[in-house]
């Protein structure tokens, strides 16, 4: 989103950014005086705000944003404590990744009392997804590969089969926790084509891989458990790239155990 015309920000946040570029086009629209906020959570944040509020073990931004409303003693309305419990859903996997921890089922208590409705939000969240985004996920799926004795999965998602769904690449973000959830893997990486020279890959870890560190690689970042990065290379080569790294970084956390 752009700055509404002839206004001149001097005042900007970014929530949940490791860093400036993930914030798209629209960064180029602000001033060069304008002080940046940068709120985030994930440990491997490139610092670039002038204030710079990063909480590693946060599961959430929402949490973070929570604790700044009540530092500034500012109420916390019904529609406020949706939204903010919808990233903390989100973020922690509807409560099932590893930082599901007590500080976040405390905080998701809190806003389910401050008017949050957590059966309705969990029902608008996860069970309200187009015909698309299932046809999708299910040629993408078609492509999974399964290497290492079961402990890396890897599958596609091109542009060939966001026209044969009829879906954007929007729809794609569950295909990687379906592929994460395969009995006995350690590593689950995603991949996605955006063009013709430019591959997006999401990672999943269970195992000793850190997943921030393996996409840090390609120029991306994230959590240990959960990473992405933007890779300026056709689908074909990504695929060849990341996998030859990933294959090397299960070889080594092997290897420390």
């Amino acid at each position: 989103m752009e700055p509404p015309a002839g206004t001149d920000p001097e005042l900007v946040f970014f929530f949940d950014s490791g860093n400036l570029e993930r914030s798209g086009s629209s960064v180029k629209q602000i001033a060069s005086h304008a002080t940046i906020v940068n709120i985030d959570h994930h440990p491997s944040n490139s610092r670039f705000g002038d204030i710079n509020v990063i909480d590693p073990e946060a599961s959430a931004v929402g949490q973070m944003v929570m604790e700044l409303l009540d530092h500034l003693d500012y109420p916390i309305t019904p529609t406020m404590a949706t939204n903010l419990y919808v990233a903390l859903l989100t973020d922690t996997g509807g409560f099932r990744h590893e930082n599901t921890t007590p500080r976040a089922l405390e905080d998701a208590a809190r806003l389910a009392r401050l008017g949050a409705d957590p059966g309705h939000i969990a029902t608008q969240v996860y069970k309200m997804r187009p015909e698309t985004t299932l046809k999708l996920s299910g040629l993408a799926l078609a492509t999974m590969r399964i290497e290492l004795e079961g402990r890396l999965a890897w599958a596609k998602v091109t542009r060939r089969m966001l026209r044969e769904a009829g879906a954007v690449m929007a729809e794609s973000e569950g295909i990687i926790d379906t592929l994460n959830s395969i009995a006995g893997l350690e590593l689950a990486i995603l991949f996605k084509e955006v063009s013709t020279d430019l591959t997006k890959i999401s990672v999943r870890s269970r195992g000793g891989v850190d997943a921030a560190a393996l996409c840090a690689t390609f120029g991306g970042g994230g959590h240990i458990r959960a990473a992405g990065a933007e890779i300026q290379r056709p689908m074909d080569e990504a695929v060849r790239l990341v996998l030859t790294a990933a294959k090397e970084a299960i070889g080594a956390a092997s290897s420390k155990r």
